[in-house]
This record gives structure tokens, sequence and C-alpha cells, in this order.
């Protein structure tokens, strides 16, 4: 598992996550041996309190559920990530100064 390609997909910045990260993400399911600790990352990184590491993570998931491996969705479904995924339905952190709540919106 790359730490470094996570780290990157899933950051605190503003700027969208590039395409081949996706790729990559979904490329490390096919070893069934990383997908638990893919997904404890990602239920980790949903526990962040900041908008836009929730909102990359959830659009590295959804990717990689579309892309990746069955074994991911069956493991997604299994564990605990789906309440963590409920939870950022009503999300409402702090605004941004420039953008204010328009990041938030993107969760609902």
């Amino acid at each position: 598992m790359n730490l470094f390609v996570l780290n990157k997909a899933t950051g605190s910045d503003d700027s969208p996550t590039p395409g081949y990260l996706y790729v990559e993400i979904a490329k490390m399911t096919l070893n069934v041996n990383t997908i638990p600790k893919l997904v404890k990352y990602l239920s980790l990184r949903l526990t962040k309190d900041n908008a836009n590491i929730k909102l990359k993570t959830l659009l590295v998931i959804r990717h990689t559920c579309r892309k990746g491996d069955k074994s991911f969705r069956r493991a997604i479904q299994s564990c605990g990530i789906v309440a963590d995924v409920k939870a950022c339905l009503t999300y409402t952190g702090k605004p941004h100064q420039l953008k204010g709540q328009s990041i938030h919106v993107s969760f609902h």
C-alpha cells in the first residue's frame, strides 16, 4: 500500500485529486492483502474534521468501488465505514473564509 499516493489523493488542500491517483488506488485493490489496510485508512480519513479531506476520501471510495476489485466493495460493506459515510451526509464544519458553505453543500 502506497501511503504517499493515498495522502496526496485525500489531502486537505483545495486542489482536485489528479485522475491518475484514482487509477493507482483502484490498482491497489488487486492485492487482497492491502484491502483491509486501505479500508482502515479511508475510514480514518473520514473521521477527520476537514471538509476537503472528507470530500476527497468519499470520491476515492466511490471511484475505487466502481473501478476496483469486488472484494473492496465487500470489505466496505462488512466494516463500519458505511456509518462513517452516512455521517458525512449531516456534516457541517466551519465555513471556509472565501468559499463559505459551498464545500459543505457538496456532501448533501
